[in-house]
């Protein structure tokens, strides 16, 4: 009796059997969970952050930029720094060096001074007198580079037109000489026909007949000097033609400058002189603009 009592007991104590119908959402659930935790397994960079390529390539890009914008300040640094020293040179043709290591040392000391500029430090009183410095050394640098320009457009312009007028005056005289000499032999020979011209026309037939005669070799050297002269001076005038020819070409180095100087009503001498002040004026500041942007701090 015992026994049975115990195992009623436990039979009582089982729980009841669930129906399958209650049982499937619990399973299905479970199944959903189950299947959801490998998915975000295989997954594991989809949350982390991606690194943006835009904030990657912009200083990659101002880096390009200033990397140019420092290549062409020195480019165009040296190369006013270079017609100003020649320019100052030209001044004072009696201490070519010294003007040389001055204009070098000037020019790295403004370089410089623009160069701190752009780092922003020091004091107000500080910038403003490098500010101050870098335009007088900048005025200096345009009168150095003005006057290498004039004296380059001066100096091509006198060589070319020397070289010519003395070629041409060479031509002339020989011309003249060679035209005198063709003149005298046409004379001579003019002459001799005129003498055998006058007996014949007076009824001196066989007196004319001797002139010609006796003329004959005199005639004919004459006529084979006046070939000889004739030649030369053709070619003495197609030297004189070439002549010409460079004068057209030393006139034709002006072509440019001859038309805007016809368009803008004024000389040629007056055109180019303002040119070569644009120049000169244009030259240094841009290269002092450029490397200061290449060498300003960002705040």
């Amino acid at each position: 009796m015992a026994a049975e009592d115990s195992t009623a007991n436990i039979v009582a104590l089982k729980p009841k059997d669930v129906p399958a119908t209650k049982r499937a959402p619990r399973t299905r659930r479970r199944k959903g969970k189950a299947a959801a935790e490998p998915t975000v397994a295989a997954n594991p960079t989809a949350a982390s952050p991606q690194p943006d390529a835009s904030r990657s390539a912009a200083p990659r890009r101002e880096a390009g930029v200033t990397i140019a914008a420092l290549i062409a300040a020195l480019s165009l640094g040296t190369c006013s720094a270079g017609f100003s020293i020649y320019g100052l040179t030209a001044i004072f043709a009696g201490a070519f060096w010294p003007v040389v290591a001055m204009g070098g040392a000037l020019e790295l000391g403004k370089l410089s001074a623009v160069a701190w500029l752009g780092q922003r430090q020091g004091g107000r009183v500080l910038r403003c007198a490098l500010v101050a410095l870098v335009g007088v050394l900048m005025a200096l640098n345009s009168i150095g580079v003005y006057g290498f320009l004039s004296r380059a457009h001066i100096a091509h312009a006198v060589a070319g037109e020397l070289k010519v007028d003395n070629d041409a005056a060479a031509i002339n005289g020989r011309l003249s000489v060679q035209s005198a000499i063709v003149a005298d032999l046409d004379h001579r020979i003019g002459a001799l026909d005129d003498m055998v011209k006058a007996a014949t026309g007076r009824g001196y037939v066989k007196t004319a007949m001797a002139l010609a005669s006796a003329q004959t070799q005199n005639r004919a050297d004459l006529l084979a000097q006046r070939t000889a002269a004739a030649a030369t001076l053709a070619s003495l005038k197609a030297q004189q033609a070439a002549v010409d020819g460079e004068r057209r070409q030393v006139e034709a180095d002006l072509g440019p400058v001859r038309y805007l100087a016809a368009l803008i009503g004024t000389t040629d001498d007056e055109t180019m002189r303002c040119f070569i002040l644009a120049v000169a004026l244009l030259l240094d500041p841009a290269a002092v603009l450029l490397l200061l942007a290449a060498t300003r701090v960002r705040q």
